[in-house]
């Protein structure tokens, strides 16, 4: 049985027939292995550093792995919910420096959560696979509830040059076909629109080369990629989109909690340099774990 981190994942293993061995970044096919937890294995490219689930999840094991993922495995967490709050509310801010009005898309919006962080001053819309999470994002927020809708970014009903602004935050991680979902985002977005990748795991970050599968962000079902800052630039110049500025959120976000993190990473290194990495525990939030990209359209 594959368990991973007390969530049974064995369900799920069956769907694992997506095979990538060219990478979609750069092209190459020089990939080695990166990690592996029991039959689930990640591969790093060795020219650009992607990493990526191979094999990874098929879209029905992804389709009923998401099915009412908010109340599965987001609103049943009231911690984690408060925390996420607070951070909506900073990536908010931080999103406030390059854009102050006009049409925000949330991709993968969940229940609406971070568009209700967003001021009142933007024109709201949402789109999410998961029907549950848009019924709770329709109920409970009626200034935007008309803007939410039910479907993938490939589905996504709105005309190119559309929006001023469109908003990816955990999101790109997630997509089977990151490259295409890039793409529609660009078509959507008017000349000079700007394009967030928000809250998305850094793969060149020190804990993700340390921890490895015992990463917190590494998850075989719902991280298949695990990109960084050069590696999506070379993606999203493909499609007319250049990196304009960037930001590794942690100091003052609500996992901060710099003492006892650095503690558990010397304590991983310790362990490390003794070939005892299997007993390391899951990592710690961590300096550049996440990154907040901001590209703006030719």
């Amino acid at each position: 049985m594959q368990n991973f981190r007390g969530e049974d994942l064995n369900l799920f293993e069956k769907y694992f027939t997506e095979t990538k061995n060219t990478c979609i970044a750069c092209n190459s096919k020089k990939i080695n292995l990166w990690a592996k937890s029991g039959n689930f294995k990640a591969v790093r490219c060795t020219e650009c550093g992607l990493i990526w689930m191979n094999p990874h999840c098929n879209e029905i094991g992804l389709t009923s792995y998401y099915n009412n993922y908010i109340g599965k495995r987001r609103t049943n967490n009231e911690k984690k919910m408060i925390q996420r709050a607070v951070q909506y509310k900073l990536d908010a801010q931080f999103i406030e420096i390059f854009f102050s009005q006009g049409k925000i898309l949330d991709v993968g919006c969940n229940g609406g959560f971070f568009l209700d962080a967003m001021p009142e001053k933007f024109e709201k819309y949402g789109i999410e696979i998961d029907l549950e999470a848009v019924n709770y994002a329709k109920e409970k927020y009626s200034k935007f509830r008309e803007n939410i809708h039910n479907c993938s970014i490939e589905n996504a009903p709105f005309s190119n040059y559309f929006f001023d602004a469109i908003v990816m935050r955990g999101t790109i991680e997630h997509m089977l076909d990151p490259l295409n979902a890039i793409k529609k985002a660009s078509d959507m977005l008017r000349s000079q629109g700007l394009f967030f990748i928000c809250a998305t795991p850094n793969g060149k970050s020190f804990s993700a080369d340390l921890y490895r599968d015992q990463w917190t962000l590494f998850h075989p079902v719902q991280h298949i990629w695990h990109f960084s800052r050069e590696n999506l630039k070379l993606i999203a110049e493909k499609f007319g989109l250049q990196l304009v500025a960037w930001d590794y959120p942690y100091l003052g976000t609500p996992y901060e909690n710099v003492k006892e993190n650095i503690k558990d990473v010397l304590e991983a290194i310790k362990l490390q340099e003794k070939g005892f990495q299997h007993k390391m525990e899951v990592s710690p939030p961590y300096y550049e774990n996440m990154m907040s990209l901001v590209f703006q359209k030719n």
